[in-house]
């Protein structure tokens, strides 16, 4: 099979531990583009999260955010689909999340928003290897929230990290009937995008949008929020270092994101 197209998730699968892209993934990248292939970004992160990265990687064209809510085309800056909570939908997110020990990252157009002080306790929100992205290229005010109700807009998306267990499944039995999707939900966290986001659908637009069918498309990622994506692409990639419920799903299993797990299936399944 000739493979024209590769998704791969970025956090816990093209990058390392320490959020950096190898030299051999970036050659790889730029061999693939070189080629005429495309090389997409699908993340969970904001458009303003991931272009350093972008520029490392020479043509990347296109690029999946906010869980599949956003696609766009970096040349041009044109959004391709956009998929936004509305603003009282997010009042009460925050409503339901007040009192919480909790960190809550907002996405505005193009833009990520935190709170100061959560940036200068991640580890109690288990992000510590976030710190250098989120200082750098973060909107850090003084609370999110309270500058939320104090501009309030359609979001892209919502996370929420919790420093205690049982708060994230407290949040989301009162918010659990709201018109959202919940793209990652576990003891810690939750990732909240409107009705209906996934990478899959953030894909499937975009393979459309390029004439390339989904049988000619590597997706490969490592957590629940790429499940969907994998499922649907013709060359279902899982990260060594990725869940149980992922690898089931996958017909490759990649080497670890320690180990330059996406170079090696690009260099092994898309370049000619």
């Amino acid at each position: 099979m000739t493979y024209k197209l590769i998704a791969t998730d970025m956090d816990g699968t093209a990058l390392t531990d320490d959020k950096r892209l190898s030299p051999r993934t970036i050659a790889a990248m730029d061999k693939a583009i070189e080629q005429g292939k495309y090389v997409v970004f699908s993340t969970g992160r904001s458009i303003s999260l991931i272009r350093p990265y972008i520029d490392m990687i020479k043509g990347m064209r296109y690029a999946i955010t906010a869980s599949g809510g956003t696609v766009i085309d970096l040349e041009t800056g044109k959004f391709l689909l956009h998929r936004m909570i509305d603003a009282e939908t997010s009042k009460r997110i925050i409503a339901a999340s007040n009192g919480c020990y909790v960190y809550p990252i907002l996405f505005y157009e193009n833009e990520t928003y935190g709170s100061g002080w959560c940036v200068d306790n991640l580890e109690d929100f288990g992000l510590p290897a976030y710190a250098e992205i989120y200082r750098s290229y973060m909107n850090v005010v003084d609370d999110s929230m309270n500058y939320f109700m104090e501009h309030p807009a359609e979001l892209e998306k919502f996370n929420l990290f919790f420093g205690n267990d049982y708060e994230a499944d407290e949040v989301f039995e009162k918010i659990k009937n709201l018109p959202v999707t919940f793209t990652t939900h576990n003891s810690r966290s939750l990732e909240i995008n409107a009705v209906g986001v996934n990478k899959a659908e953030g894909l499937r637009l975009l393979c459309e949008r390029l004439g390339i069918d989904m049988s000619e498309v590597i997706a490969v990622g490592d957590a629940e929020n790429d499940e969907e994506m994998i499922a649907c692409a013709g060359l279902k990639v899982a990260m060594a270092n990725g869940s149980d419920r992922v690898k089931a799903l996958a017909d490759v299993i990649a080497d670890t994101n320690e180990n330059d797990g996406v170079a090696k299936i690009i260099e092994q399944y898309l370049l000619d």
